[in-house]
């Protein structure tokens, strides 16, 4: 019987963008994964200054990945106490799918950089994750699938597979800043991101004069009403 292939996909996500869910997509078509697992680190011990509580995060989370049936959002580091260990969330998955499926970590090709602090095989465990899943790498802005595929083979222990896909010029920490002063970050976030980061305040400068924009729909069956709410000055989305 053919096990289940399972990717684990884990990050901080404040918030959750098109970058993430791009590479993660690719990564799942082109390695025939059944699903995603979108988790939420709570504590990663790489990232310790957070800007958002992992319980507003994992909201957004959930929200982004909803649209797509092969995606799940996975809030097992949020019920775990202490640093957000990937080999405890890999093991604690293996326990839960047991033989029945495979996993496969979904990396950032900056995991791979010989400079990086954080480098894969500096993890708490290394040795030991690596035992238990394999790893799926896909490139940040710039780098190039040969350069992947190179580091790889500094990492002793680790099946690391490589792949090429889109890298948009979007990070967690731009869309931050660009929430704090009032600009745009249409296109950047999914739209269900897009709406709970508005109504809730998340990233803005209480202190800035942040445009906050205001998206009604307006049925362009009802001229008179859309007309009306230009001349009020409105911003509106039209929707077919």
């Amino acid at each position: 019987m053919r096990k289940l292939r399972i990717g684990v996909y884990g990050g901080k996500f404040d918030p959750i963008h098109i970058g993430h869910l791009l590479c993660a997509e690719w990564t799942r078509e082109r390695f025939e994964l059944d699903k995603v697992l979108f988790v939420t680190s709570a504590n990663p011990p790489h990232k310790k200054n957070g800007v958002l509580d992992a319980r507003l995060r994992h909201e957004m989370v959930e929200a982004g990945i909803r649209p797509n049936c092969y995606f799940e959002a996975c809030d097992i580091e949020l019920n775990r106490e202490g640093p957000s260990y990937m080999l405890d969330t890999i093991k604690e998955l293996r326990e839960r799918y047991g033989d029945k499926a495979e996993l496969f970590l979904l990396l950032s090709s900056e995991y791979l950089e010989p400079d990086n602090a954080w480098r894969l095989d500096k993890w708490h465990g290394a040795e030991e994750l690596f035992s238990l899943c394999t790893i799926l790498c896909f490139p940040r802005a710039g780098t190039a699938l040969a350069q992947i595929e190179d580091w790889s083979k500094q990492i002793a222990g680790a099946d690391i597979r490589a792949l090429a896909c889109p890298s948009p010029p979007v990070s967690s920490s731009l869309i931050r800043e660009r929430v704090s002063q009032g600009l745009s970050v249409w296109y950047m976030v999914p739209a269900e991101v897009w709406r709970i980061i508005r109504d809730r305040g998340h990233y803005a400068d209480p202190n800035h004069p942040a445009l906050r924009q205001s998206c009604t729909r307006f049925s362009l069956a009802k001229p008179r009403t859309w007309l009306s709410a230009l001349r009020r000055g409105t911003r509106a989305c039209l929707w077919r």
